[in-house]
């Protein structure tokens, strides 16, 4: 029986770590599920979902892994999901984009996602952004949301635009169309 497992690394970056861990991954016959890989200021970060064949042992896969990780100064974390890990996130919700702008200063994150956690709102994706400009340090904070039900866009954009204002930024919400792929 195959086993769902989660692997997470950190690292340098450097060209050829998506190839070099998904070869390792393809070797050992893993499907891969989900993933996200992203560069943060030349620090490499990934998270990817697998399917490992029941032929394959989780020992097996930290092996294989360990040399990458030396080859390439990796930390890797290998956790296999149990049944009701995968049973849950199927639950329907509302999703949203929300788009955060305005000066940075220390709490915007923290003062953002406090209220959506108030609220019960599943934070499914961040990106954050600081640049220089002419007028000082831009802050730009994109989040991806899954609402409960009873929450109106109305109703979260009103929230959303009141804590905006005590932090000094400006709060978008918009729904998401969710397409299947």
């Amino acid at each position: 029986m195959s086993k769902t497992v989660v692997l997470t690394g950190t690292g340098r970056d450097q060209v050829g770590i998506v190839a070099r861990l998904t070869e390792a991954l393809f070797e050992l016959g893993c499907n891969l599920l989900d993933s996200s890989m992203t560069l943060l200021r030349g620090e490499f970060a990934i998270i990817v979902m697998v399917e490992l064949p029941g032929k394959e042992t989780l020992e097996a896969l930290e092996s294989k892994l360990a040399s990458i990780e030396k080859s390439l100064g990796l930390t890797i974390h290998v956790r296999e999901l149990s049944e009701v890990e995968l049973e849950s996130g199927d639950t329907p919700s509302n999703p949203y984009l929300i788009s955060v702008y305005g000066a940075d200063k220390p709490g915007i994150v923290a003062g953002i996602t406090r209220v959506l956690a108030n609220l019960d709102i599943n934070i499914s994706d961040v990106q954050t952004s600081s640049t220089k400009s002419e007028t000082g340090d831009v802050f730009v904070m994109i989040l991806e949301v899954e609402a409960p039900d009873n929450l109106s866009v109305n109703e979260l954009t009103g929230i959303l635009t009141k804590e905006g204002k005590a932090l000094g930024v400006d709060v978008t919400v918009q729904p998401i169309e969710i397409m299947e792929l």
